[in-house]
Protein backbone atom coordinates (compact mmCIF):
# COMPACT_ATOMS: atom_id res chain seq x y z
CA UNK A 1 0.00 0.00 0.00
CA UNK A 2 1.38 3.39 -0.95
CA UNK A 3 2.33 5.42 2.18
CA UNK A 4 1.36 9.05 2.69
CA UNK A 5 4.93 10.12 3.38
CA UNK A 6 8.29 8.46 2.71
CA UNK A 7 8.82 7.00 6.20
CA UNK A 8 9.57 10.31 7.95
CA UNK A 9 7.63 13.56 7.75
CA UNK A 10 9.12 15.75 5.02
CA UNK A 11 6.99 18.81 5.83
CA UNK A 12 9.77 20.51 7.79
CA UNK A 13 12.30 20.22 4.97
CA UNK A 14 9.79 21.41 2.36
CA UNK A 15 8.69 24.40 4.45
CA UNK A 16 12.28 25.48 5.11
CA UNK A 17 13.02 25.21 1.39
CA UNK A 18 9.97 27.31 0.54
CA UNK A 19 10.90 29.94 3.12
CA UNK A 20 14.40 30.29 1.66
CA UNK A 21 13.01 30.49 -1.86
CA UNK A 22 10.54 33.20 -0.86
CA UNK A 23 13.37 35.20 0.70
CA UNK A 24 15.47 34.74 -2.44
CA UNK A 25 12.55 35.85 -4.62
CA UNK A 26 12.05 39.04 -2.64
CA UNK A 27 15.78 39.74 -2.43
CA UNK A 28 16.84 39.08 -6.03
CA UNK A 29 13.72 39.17 -8.22
CA UNK A 30 11.46 41.84 -6.72
CA UNK A 31 10.01 43.76 -8.47
CA UNK A 32 11.55 43.35 -11.94
CA UNK A 33 11.23 39.57 -12.39
CA UNK A 34 14.00 37.47 -13.92
CA UNK A 35 15.75 36.90 -17.24
CA UNK A 36 16.30 33.54 -18.93
CA UNK A 37 19.96 33.43 -17.83
CA UNK A 38 18.94 34.39 -14.32
CA UNK A 39 16.42 31.56 -14.23
CA UNK A 40 19.13 29.06 -15.15
CA UNK A 41 21.45 30.28 -12.39
CA UNK A 42 18.52 30.28 -9.98
CA UNK A 43 17.77 26.64 -10.86
CA UNK A 44 21.35 25.66 -9.98
CA UNK A 45 21.24 27.60 -6.71
CA UNK A 46 17.82 26.19 -5.76
CA UNK A 47 18.87 22.57 -6.39
CA UNK A 48 22.10 22.87 -4.38
CA UNK A 49 20.56 24.67 -1.40
CA UNK A 50 17.56 22.35 -1.33
CA UNK A 51 19.79 19.27 -1.37
CA UNK A 52 21.93 20.56 1.51
CA UNK A 53 18.91 21.48 3.66
CA UNK A 54 17.09 18.23 3.06
CA UNK A 55 20.16 16.08 3.63
CA UNK A 56 20.88 17.76 6.97
CA UNK A 57 17.33 17.16 8.18
CA UNK A 58 16.96 13.61 6.85
CA UNK A 59 20.40 12.35 7.89
CA UNK A 60 20.03 13.73 11.42
CA UNK A 61 16.62 12.13 11.84
CA UNK A 62 17.71 8.77 10.49
CA UNK A 63 20.81 8.70 12.70
CA UNK A 64 18.57 8.99 15.76
CA UNK A 65 16.19 6.36 14.41
CA UNK A 66 19.03 3.93 13.75
CA UNK A 67 20.32 4.33 17.31
CA UNK A 68 16.82 3.65 18.64
CA UNK A 69 16.38 0.61 16.41
CA UNK A 70 13.47 2.34 14.66
CA UNK A 71 14.54 1.83 11.07
CA UNK A 72 11.88 0.47 8.70
CA UNK A 73 11.36 -3.23 8.15
CA UNK A 74 9.72 -2.78 4.76
CA UNK A 75 11.58 -1.02 1.98
CA UNK A 76 12.50 -1.55 -1.69
CA UNK A 77 16.13 -2.61 -1.78
CA UNK A 78 18.28 -1.09 -4.54
CA UNK A 79 21.78 -2.26 -5.45
CA UNK A 80 22.31 0.87 -7.53
CA UNK A 81 21.50 3.20 -4.62
CA UNK A 82 23.77 1.18 -2.30
CA UNK A 83 26.70 1.97 -4.60
CA UNK A 84 26.35 5.64 -3.69
CA UNK A 85 28.52 6.86 -0.78
CA UNK A 86 27.25 6.66 2.79
CA UNK A 87 29.08 9.85 3.75
CA UNK A 88 26.42 12.62 3.70
CA UNK A 89 28.85 15.23 2.35
CA UNK A 90 29.82 13.07 -0.63
CA UNK A 91 26.20 12.12 -1.17
CA UNK A 92 25.18 15.79 -1.12
CA UNK A 93 27.72 16.52 -3.83
CA UNK A 94 26.37 13.71 -6.04
CA UNK A 95 22.71 14.52 -5.41
CA UNK A 96 23.23 18.28 -5.80
CA UNK A 97 25.01 17.77 -9.11
CA UNK A 98 22.34 15.41 -10.43
CA UNK A 99 19.36 17.48 -9.32
CA UNK A 100 20.99 20.73 -10.49
CA UNK A 101 21.48 19.26 -13.95
CA UNK A 102 17.93 17.87 -14.12
CA UNK A 103 16.28 21.02 -12.73
CA UNK A 104 18.25 23.38 -14.97
CA UNK A 105 17.66 21.19 -18.01
CA UNK A 106 13.91 20.95 -17.45
CA UNK A 107 13.54 24.68 -16.82
CA UNK A 108 15.68 25.50 -19.86
CA UNK A 109 13.56 23.29 -22.12
CA UNK A 110 10.27 24.65 -20.77
CA UNK A 111 11.24 28.32 -21.07
CA UNK A 112 12.80 27.88 -24.52
CA UNK A 113 9.90 25.84 -25.81
CA UNK A 114 7.38 28.48 -24.83
CA UNK A 115 9.58 31.32 -26.03
CA UNK A 116 9.95 32.94 -22.61
CA UNK A 117 13.14 35.03 -22.33
CA UNK A 118 11.98 37.08 -19.35
CA UNK A 119 9.36 36.59 -16.62
CA UNK A 120 7.78 39.26 -14.47
CA UNK A 121 7.83 38.79 -10.71
CA UNK A 122 4.41 37.18 -10.07
CA UNK A 123 4.59 34.47 -12.77
CA UNK A 124 8.17 33.64 -11.81
CA UNK A 125 7.31 33.51 -8.10
CA UNK A 126 4.44 31.08 -8.70
CA UNK A 127 6.48 28.96 -11.09
CA UNK A 128 9.48 28.79 -8.76
CA UNK A 129 7.46 27.93 -5.67
CA UNK A 130 5.79 25.08 -7.55
CA UNK A 131 8.95 23.55 -8.98
CA UNK A 132 10.97 24.07 -5.76
CA UNK A 133 8.27 22.29 -3.75
CA UNK A 134 8.28 19.31 -6.11
CA UNK A 135 12.09 19.34 -6.13
CA UNK A 136 12.28 19.36 -2.33
CA UNK A 137 9.86 16.45 -2.00
CA UNK A 138 11.82 14.34 -4.50
CA UNK A 139 15.18 15.12 -2.89
CA UNK A 140 13.85 14.12 0.54
CA UNK A 141 12.60 10.85 -0.90
CA UNK A 142 15.98 10.06 -2.48
CA UNK A 143 17.86 11.01 0.70
CA UNK A 144 15.69 8.64 2.73
CA UNK A 145 15.93 5.95 0.09
CA UNK A 146 19.72 5.91 0.35
CA UNK A 147 19.88 5.63 4.13
CA UNK A 148 17.26 2.94 4.61
CA UNK A 149 19.30 0.55 2.47
CA UNK A 150 20.67 -2.32 4.58
CA UNK A 151 24.36 -1.45 4.09
CA UNK A 152 23.80 1.70 6.23
CA UNK A 153 20.59 1.02 8.15
CA UNK A 154 21.82 -2.28 9.61
CA UNK A 155 25.43 -1.23 10.17
CA UNK A 156 25.02 -1.32 13.96
CA UNK A 157 23.32 -4.71 13.86
CA UNK A 158 26.02 -6.62 11.97
CA UNK A 159 23.79 -6.83 8.92
CA UNK A 160 20.67 -8.07 10.77
CA UNK A 161 17.51 -6.05 10.29
CA UNK A 162 16.21 -4.48 13.48
CA UNK A 163 12.50 -5.07 13.98
CA UNK A 164 12.00 -3.41 17.32
CA UNK A 165 11.01 0.12 18.27
CA UNK A 166 8.62 2.07 16.10
CA UNK A 167 9.79 0.52 12.88
CA UNK A 168 7.06 -2.11 12.79
CA UNK A 169 4.79 -1.54 9.82
CA UNK A 170 6.79 1.39 8.42
CA UNK A 171 7.08 1.48 4.67
CA UNK A 172 9.53 3.46 2.58
CA UNK A 173 8.42 4.98 -0.68
CA UNK A 174 10.41 4.17 -3.80
CA UNK A 175 11.25 7.61 -5.30
CA UNK A 176 11.79 6.35 -8.84
CA UNK A 177 8.78 7.15 -11.08
CA UNK A 178 6.55 4.13 -11.61
CA UNK A 179 5.62 2.86 -15.05
CA UNK A 180 1.94 2.82 -14.09
CA UNK A 181 1.98 6.56 -13.40
CA UNK A 182 3.52 7.25 -16.81
CA UNK A 183 0.86 5.05 -18.39
CA UNK A 184 -1.91 6.98 -16.65
CA UNK A 185 -0.47 10.35 -17.66
CA UNK A 186 0.28 9.22 -21.20
CA UNK A 187 -3.18 7.73 -21.56
CA UNK A 188 -4.97 10.87 -20.37
CA UNK A 189 -2.79 13.20 -22.48
CA UNK A 190 -2.97 11.20 -25.71
CA UNK A 191 -6.68 10.58 -25.30
CA UNK A 192 -7.18 14.29 -24.61
CA UNK A 193 -5.23 15.27 -27.74
CA UNK A 194 -7.28 12.88 -29.88
CA UNK A 195 -10.49 14.16 -28.29
CA UNK A 196 -9.51 17.76 -28.98
CA UNK A 197 -8.70 16.87 -32.58
CA UNK A 198 -12.20 15.41 -32.92
CA UNK A 199 -13.78 18.42 -31.19
CA UNK A 200 -11.66 20.73 -33.33
CA UNK A 201 -12.84 18.96 -36.46
CA UNK A 202 -16.46 19.47 -35.42
CA UNK A 203 -16.02 23.10 -34.32
CA UNK A 204 -13.67 24.09 -37.12
CA UNK A 205 -10.35 24.16 -35.25
CA UNK A 206 -9.02 21.23 -37.28
CA UNK A 207 -9.46 21.11 -41.05
CA UNK A 208 -8.80 18.16 -43.33
CA UNK A 209 -7.79 19.37 -46.78
CA UNK A 210 -8.77 17.65 -50.03
CA UNK A 211 -5.22 16.33 -50.45
CA UNK A 212 -5.49 14.51 -47.09
CA UNK A 213 -3.30 16.91 -45.09
CA UNK A 214 -4.55 18.19 -41.74
CA UNK A 215 -4.43 21.83 -40.62
CA UNK A 216 -4.50 22.33 -36.83
CA UNK A 217 -5.22 25.84 -35.63
CA UNK A 218 -3.46 27.09 -32.47
CA UNK A 219 -5.11 26.72 -29.08
CA UNK A 220 -6.24 30.10 -27.76
CA UNK A 221 -6.84 31.23 -24.21
CA UNK A 222 -10.51 31.64 -25.09
CA UNK A 223 -10.81 28.09 -26.41
CA UNK A 224 -8.75 26.19 -23.86
CA UNK A 225 -11.59 25.87 -21.28
CA UNK A 226 -13.09 23.29 -23.65
CA UNK A 227 -9.75 21.48 -23.48
CA UNK A 228 -10.00 21.61 -19.69
CA UNK A 229 -13.44 20.00 -19.74
CA UNK A 230 -12.26 17.22 -22.07
CA UNK A 231 -9.11 16.62 -20.05
CA UNK A 232 -10.99 16.55 -16.74
CA UNK A 233 -13.39 13.92 -18.04
CA UNK A 234 -10.72 11.66 -19.53
CA UNK A 235 -8.18 11.99 -16.71
CA UNK A 236 -10.88 11.56 -14.07
CA UNK A 237 -12.04 8.27 -15.58
CA UNK A 238 -8.56 6.82 -16.25
CA UNK A 239 -6.87 7.82 -13.00
CA UNK A 240 -9.82 6.89 -10.78
CA UNK A 241 -10.17 3.49 -12.43
CA UNK A 242 -6.43 2.79 -12.19
CA UNK A 243 -6.00 3.88 -8.57
CA UNK A 244 -9.17 2.27 -7.21
CA UNK A 245 -8.48 -1.05 -8.95
CA UNK A 246 -4.88 -1.12 -7.70
CA UNK A 247 -5.91 -0.19 -4.15
CA UNK A 248 -8.62 -2.86 -4.05
CA UNK A 249 -6.09 -5.52 -5.01
CA UNK A 250 -3.51 -4.19 -2.54
CA UNK A 251 -5.94 -3.98 0.38
CA UNK A 252 -7.27 -7.49 -0.19
CA UNK A 253 -3.78 -8.94 -0.50
CA UNK A 254 -1.97 -7.07 2.29
CA UNK A 255 -4.45 -6.52 5.13
CA UNK A 256 -5.44 -9.55 7.23
CA UNK A 257 -9.17 -10.22 7.36
CA UNK A 258 -9.50 -9.68 11.10
CA UNK A 259 -7.83 -6.23 11.00
CA UNK A 260 -9.62 -4.74 8.01
CA UNK A 261 -12.05 -2.77 10.19
CA UNK A 262 -9.20 -1.10 12.09
CA UNK A 263 -8.41 1.36 9.30
CA UNK A 264 -8.36 5.08 10.15
CA UNK A 265 -11.30 7.42 9.58
CA UNK A 266 -10.59 10.86 8.16
CA UNK A 267 -13.55 13.14 7.48
CA UNK A 268 -11.56 14.95 4.81
CA UNK A 269 -12.03 11.85 2.65
CA UNK A 270 -15.03 9.94 4.03
CA UNK A 271 -17.52 12.43 2.53
CA UNK A 272 -16.60 11.11 -0.90
CA UNK A 273 -18.67 8.23 -2.34
CA UNK A 274 -17.62 4.64 -1.70
CA UNK A 275 -18.87 3.18 -4.97
CA UNK A 276 -16.53 3.26 -7.94
CA UNK A 277 -19.07 4.80 -10.33
CA UNK A 278 -20.24 7.70 -8.12
CA UNK A 279 -16.64 8.31 -7.03
CA UNK A 280 -15.56 8.50 -10.67
CA UNK A 281 -18.41 10.91 -11.47
CA UNK A 282 -17.46 13.17 -8.56
CA UNK A 283 -13.79 13.20 -9.55
CA UNK A 284 -14.63 13.94 -13.19
CA UNK A 285 -16.93 16.85 -12.30
CA UNK A 286 -14.40 18.42 -9.93
CA UNK A 287 -11.48 17.92 -12.31
CA UNK A 288 -13.45 19.26 -15.30
CA UNK A 289 -14.42 22.46 -13.47
CA UNK A 290 -10.93 22.97 -12.04
CA UNK A 291 -9.17 22.35 -15.37
CA UNK A 292 -11.55 24.62 -17.29
CA UNK A 293 -10.62 27.44 -14.90
CA UNK A 294 -6.96 26.62 -14.27
CA UNK A 295 -5.71 26.18 -17.85
CA UNK A 296 -6.71 29.65 -19.15
CA UNK A 297 -5.56 31.19 -15.85
CA UNK A 298 -2.08 29.68 -16.26
CA UNK A 299 -1.87 30.84 -19.88
CA UNK A 300 -2.83 34.40 -18.93
CA UNK A 301 -0.47 34.38 -15.95
CA UNK A 302 2.49 33.59 -18.21
CA UNK A 303 1.36 35.99 -20.90
CA UNK A 304 0.48 33.31 -23.47
CA UNK A 305 -2.68 33.94 -25.47
CA UNK A 306 -1.96 31.33 -28.17
CA UNK A 307 -0.28 27.91 -28.13
CA UNK A 308 0.68 25.98 -31.24
CA UNK A 309 0.04 22.23 -31.34
CA UNK A 310 3.44 21.23 -29.96
CA UNK A 311 3.36 23.85 -27.20
CA UNK A 312 -0.13 22.72 -26.29
CA UNK A 313 0.98 19.07 -26.12
CA UNK A 314 3.82 19.91 -23.71
CA UNK A 315 1.59 22.28 -21.73
CA UNK A 316 -1.13 19.68 -21.18
CA UNK A 317 1.47 16.99 -20.37
CA UNK A 318 3.07 19.13 -17.64
CA UNK A 319 -0.37 20.01 -16.31
CA UNK A 320 -1.37 16.33 -16.27
CA UNK A 321 1.84 15.37 -14.45
CA UNK A 322 1.24 17.98 -11.75
CA UNK A 323 -2.49 17.44 -11.29
CA UNK A 324 -2.41 13.64 -11.28
CA UNK A 325 -0.14 13.47 -8.22
CA UNK A 326 -2.54 15.13 -5.72
CA UNK A 327 -5.49 13.40 -7.39
CA UNK A 328 -3.82 10.01 -6.87
CA UNK A 329 -3.09 10.89 -3.23
CA UNK A 330 -6.72 11.83 -2.57
CA UNK A 331 -8.01 8.63 -4.17
CA UNK A 332 -5.53 6.49 -2.25
CA UNK A 333 -6.56 8.10 1.04
CA UNK A 334 -10.24 7.55 0.20
CA UNK A 335 -9.63 3.87 -0.40
CA UNK A 336 -7.81 3.53 2.94
CA UNK A 337 -10.77 4.68 5.05
CA UNK A 338 -12.63 2.13 7.23
CA UNK A 339 -16.00 2.55 5.50
CA UNK A 340 -14.46 1.83 2.10
CA UNK A 341 -12.62 -1.24 3.42
CA UNK A 342 -15.83 -2.50 5.05
CA UNK A 343 -17.71 -2.25 1.75
CA UNK A 344 -14.82 -3.94 -0.04
CA UNK A 345 -14.84 -6.73 2.53
CA UNK A 346 -18.56 -7.38 1.91
CA UNK A 347 -17.91 -7.76 -1.81
CA UNK A 348 -15.46 -10.62 -1.23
Amino acid sequence: MKPRLPYIDNAKAVLITLAINICALLLFNWPGGISYAGAMWDSLFCAVITTIINMCIVYGRLLKMRKLGAMPVSFPESKFIQRLPQNPILLVIIYATAFAAVTTGINAVILLFFGIDKMSFLPWAIYKLIYSTVLSIKIVEFCIFRYVQPDWANAQNNGHTETGGSSTGSTVKNPWPSISLFKEIYGSVTANIVTNLIIGSILGGVITRPDGSVLIFPTTVEGIPITGLAFGLIAGILVTKGIVTAMDETIIASIPLETRNAAPTDRRFTWMPVGKVPLTILVCICLMIFSALALPAVMMLFGKTVLNFFQYSIFITVYATIICKPLSFILIQRCMQSDYISVLKKRQ
